[in-house]
């Protein structure tokens, strides 16, 4: 069902890209990322909880479009893992554990400058559907308790960077990215995320 979604949005952005008349300069390319995530989290009634700065992978692929490449349409999935540890109001009660969210994205680039240009810079909005678990372990005078919640929410995200050429079809990325509200529905917990990535863009 993710999929899905994410392949008829990625249909509907292609459609308004190729509609100038430019689907001629269409080009593939794959992008494997490397990310360091600066996230922030919310926990109702531990207040408390904060989530630890990570790295996290992803892997994106798409085509670009337009008669100097300036659109790119694509999908990306990616893996991000953060502890979790923190006291209670209390004092008493600890709680740690690991969140793990793996998003799904549809995303658009427009690139400006000239294809060719030894660096192009970027916005880059997004649209994705994420998995979000959460495994918790609770520590306290009445033993030791172990829970897990998932669930999928829709989020959105949005960033910018550049291109910077190395070689005549590949590019080093570098940018930013900032991820709206990710709401795990069972525990309420809320999560909102920024991102500075890294990667290599290989045109084919």
């Amino acid at each position: 069902m993710i999929i899905k979604t994410n392949l008829k949005i990625l249909a509907i952005l292609t459609c308004l890209a190729t509609s100038t008349g430019a689907y001629a300069q269409v080009v593939g390319f794959i992008r494997p990322e490397l990310s360091y995530n600066f996230p922030t989290i919310s926990v109702p009634h531990n207040p408390e909880i904060s989530l630890k700065d990570s790295f996290g992978y992803s892997l994106a692929g798409g085509v670009l479009l337009g008669a100097q490449n300036e659109h790119e349409i694509g999908l990306s999935v990616g893996i991000l893992n953060f502890s979790m540890s923190a006291h209670s109001i209390q004092g008493v009660t600890t709680f740690s554990g690991m969140v793990k969210t793996i998003p799904i994205m549809a995303n658009y680039r427009y690139y400006f400058g000239a294809k060719g240009d030894p660096v192009r810079f970027y916005l880059a909005p997004s649209l994705a559907y994420t998995r979000v678990q959460v495994d918790v372990t609770t520590y306290g005078p009445s033993g030791i308790a172990w829970g897990r919640s998932t669930s999928t929410d829709f989020t959105w995200a949005a960033g910018f960077g550049a291109l910077i050429k190395v070689a005549n079809r590949v590019d080093i990325d570098i940018g930013y990215r900032f991820q709206g509200e990710l709401k795990e529905s069972v525990t309420g917990t809320e999560i909102r995320m920024h991102t500075v990535y890294t990667g290599v863009n290989i045109r084919f």
